[in-house]
């Protein structure tokens, strides 16, 4: 039956994972557990997995350049943290690949890294179930806000174990590609976790294995972070309004000064500025200014300078007096002060709102969500409100439902294609929609399958269909999208 069921790339992938003393017995015909457990044998092997044998070649390997270390695993905590924190404050678009390459910019600056650096730990944070899609943007997820509050050993504990994806061996210090491919010649290491994660982590330094690795992915949390930079809380607050931290920060005063100042420059030794924007975002999502006051004050041992003590003041009085709600189909931007939503209406950056109106309030077409992350990133610190004009935190965390798989392939593949029988959406008819909608200028509701398997849902005007894709303009976000018509699962004409 086995024989039956096995294509040749599932044969082949079998193979490539055996190690090298069970490739000699497959090259010559014989039997082992190991390879009947791979369903290649029974009492000898089975000649169509000796004839893969001969077929398959060496894998690519990849490129391991990186440099890694202690260093680079606090590093690669601190962009972390850096992203969680940033992820409340801004609209980061969902990329499948990740971040866009201006939003990554934004976190690099920080750190003095480029984007592909950047971009590399936010690969990190997804495969760690650290970051969700929602609404079209990445958010924190639960997981991600719980890996926050972990101490230094359990935070890499997670990360590590997250990409440990190596196969059992006794691995030593030194070349780390060839060590595994002494052990299973055949194996595809181009796409291994560990390889690609390993040296942000200090598993890792260009293509070295460290001594961490060489201890399992247990004992190698351990190894490292009793080997970090000694971390100190203890600050020197400027009259600049900007925050000095001399010594590498712990995890908890990372935390804390990301809720109500902007980082400026993280490393070994990092600084922090106090802003309107930030201190309103630390009271919108439950904060008291009182309590910053006591964390600057207690942690630099000083009062505070009085310019901090003037912005502290001013935000105070300030908060909450540019609001935003939802009314119908409009998003409402209201203020007293008629000068400031004249302004608002005329910056160039916010364009994209279309924002009409005048006394007293401002209408948009676009989302509560959308106007408010345009908006704090024109440097305007507006607040959501409710229908009861309760303030609504910007924080929100996903919950992120990951999947579980069987062990055996084969029943894996019988419930994927039981389950596409009974889900599948007839294309034609998604097709004869689409074309309906676009000749009768109607709005759709279209139903999206994203590539980590969830579901999304887009009020679009379609504007154009052709070579498999629609294109069309998206209601809520008052942007011009194009989605693959294959993606598409169920139309709603509106």
């Amino acid at each position: 039956m086995s024989r039956l069921l096995l294509t040749g790339r599932e044969i082949e992938s079998r193979i490539r994972k055996l190690p090298a003393k069970d490739l000699e017995m497959l090259a010559t015909g014989k039997s082992s557990k190991r390879l009947q457990a791979s369903f290649l044998a029974d009492s000898k092997a089975y000649p169509e997995a000796i004839e893969a044998l001969e077929r398959i070649e060496p894998g690519k390997s990849p490129r391991l350049d990186t440099e890694g270390g202690n260093l680079s695993a606090y590093e690669t905590m601190l962009c972390l943290t850096e992203i969680h924190f940033a992820l409340e404050q801004h609209w980061f678009d969902v990329m499948k690949t990740g971040l866009r390459a201006q939003d990554a910019k934004l976190i690099g600056e920080k750190l003095k890294w480029q984007s592909k650096d950047v971009q590399l730990r936010f690969r990190l944070a997804m495969r760690a179930g650290h970051v969700a899609e929602h609404h079209g943007r990445w958010v924190t997820t639960e997981l991600g806000q719980k890996w926050l509050g972990m101490t230094r050993e359990q935070a890499l504990a997670q990360l590590i174990e997250c990409i440990w994806d190596l196969p059992q061996l006794k691995l030593s210090e030194g070349a780390i590609l060839e060590q595994l491919l002494e052990a299973f010649p055949l194996m595809i290491t181009f796409n291994l976790a560990t390889l690609e994660f390993g040296a942000t982590l200090g598993l890792l330094n260009q293509g070295l294995a460290l001594k961490p690795i060489t201890l399992g992915p247990s004992a190698s949390a351990k190894e490292i972070a009793k080997n970090l930079p000694a971390a100190e809380e203890r600050l020197i607050v400027q009259g600049d309004l900007s925050i000095v931290c001399p010594s590498p920060l712990t995890t908890k005063l990372h935390k804390q000064l990301d809720s109500f100042a902007d980082s400026e420059d993280l490393g070994l030794a990092s600084r922090f500025r106090l802003s309107a924007l930030s201190l309103s975002h630390h009271l919108e999502t439950g904060g008291s200014l009182k309590d910053v006051r006591k964390t600057l004050e207690g942690l630099s041992g000083n009062k505070l300078p009085q310019p901090v003590e003037y912005l502290l003041s001013t935000v105070e009085q300030k908060f909450g007096k540019l609001k935003i709600s939802r009314s119908g189909d409009s998003t409402i931007i209201a203020a007293a002060d008629e000068i400031l939503l004249t302004q608002i209406k005329n910056e160039r950056a916010l364009n994209h709102l279309s924002l009409t109106g005048s006394t007293g309030a401002l209408k948009s077409p676009s989302s509560v969500e959308l106007s408010y992350f345009s908006l704090r990133d024109a440097g305007y610190a507006a607040v959501m409100i409710d229908d009861k004009g309760k303030i609504l935190s910007p924080r929100f965390t996903a919950s992120l439902t990951l999947e579980v798989q069987s062990d055996d392939e084969l029943e894996a593949r019988a419930k994927n294609l039981l389950s596409g029988e009974k889900t599948a959406a007839d294309p034609s008819d998604v097709l004869r929609q689409l074309e309906f909608a676009l000749k009768n200028k109607l709005k759709v509701q279209l139903s999206i399958e994203l590539p980590n398997g969830s579901e999304e849902s887009f009020l679009l005007t379609p504007l154009g269909l052709g070579a498999g894709r629609l294109r069309g303009r998206d209601e809520e976000r008052q942007a011009e999208r194009t989605l693959p018509v294959s993606r598409i699962k169920s139309v709603v004409l509106s």
